[in-house]
Order: C-alpha cells, then structure tokens, then sequence
C-alpha cells in the first residue's frame, strides 16, 4: 500500500513537472496572477526566471527594447512574489535567495549589453536589491538593513 501512494506521488509529481515544461510564458503569467499565497510566490518567481531568460535571448538577438520590456516584468513579478512572502509569511529565506539569483543573473545580462543599453537593466537590478533588502528586513528586522541603505 505505501509503494502504491508512492509511486502514485511521483507519478502526479511528474506529470506536474512536465505540465510545467511545456508551459508558455504567457500561460505561467496568467496562472501566476490569478493564483495567491504560496501558490502565487512560487509562480511568480518561476515566471521571473523564464522571462529573465527569455530577455537574454531577446538581447542576443538585437531586440533591445523587447528585452527591456522583459527586464521591467522581471522586476513587477519579482515584488510580486516578495509581497506573496512577506504576506504569508512562508517562503521567506526560498523567496530572499531565489531573487539573489535573478539580481546577479540580471546583472551579468546587464554587463554583456552595449554601454547605451546597460542603464535600465542596472535599474532594474538596483530594484531587485532594494525588494530583497525590504524583504531581509521583514525577516530580521532594522539590523539586517544593508549599510549604506536609507
């Protein structure tokens, strides 16, 4: 009986994984707006990944503007899945780590533009910092409040 729920786990487990996978951008986006709580937090941040993704590619292949555009979704879902957290009060440290990685992958695509283009990913980094830090001091409090920050 246990094998039995066991494998049933992973067979929903995988089945729910490749659901995933062939999931368009747009429809992670609509399902992350809609849902709430936790729920909301982590499609949110999924979202925020693939969109982060998908902006590389869109830089590589000369699409600036488009890719800015996605820069700009990165950062609104990311808040959105920081304010998910913070109102919940569950996924705080996953949330708080998850948006370290976008801050330094942003910055990376940030550093590979031309100098004309860097300007409004740094931005958009500077923000992801500022949503991190606000969410730091949610866990933490005033002492986790990076120096220098006001």
């Amino acid at each position: 009986m246990c094998a039995t729920l066991r494998c049933a786990a992973m067979v929903s487990l995988l089945a729910g994984l490749a659901l995933a996978a062939t999931e368009t951008l747009q429809e992670l986006k609509a399902r992350a707006d809609s849902a709430t709580g936790v729920m909301q937090n982590k499609l949110c941040l999924e979202y925020a990944h693939r969109q982060l993704a998908e902006s590389d590619d869109l830089f590589n292949q000369g699409e600036v503007e488009k890719g800015q555009a996605g820069i700009r979704d990165v950062v609104d879902y990311a808040r959105k899945a920081a304010d998910a957290a913070s109102a919940s009060g569950k996924r705080l440290k996953e949330t708080e780590i998850d948006l370290r990685k976008l801050e330094k992958r942003m910055h990376d695509i940030g550093e590979s533009l031309a100098l004309d283009d860097r300007d409004p990913v740094r931005k958009a980094v500077e923000e992801l910092e500022q949503i991190r830090s606000q969410l730091m001091i949610r866990m933490w409090g005033p002492q986790a409040e990076p120096k220098g920050a006001s």
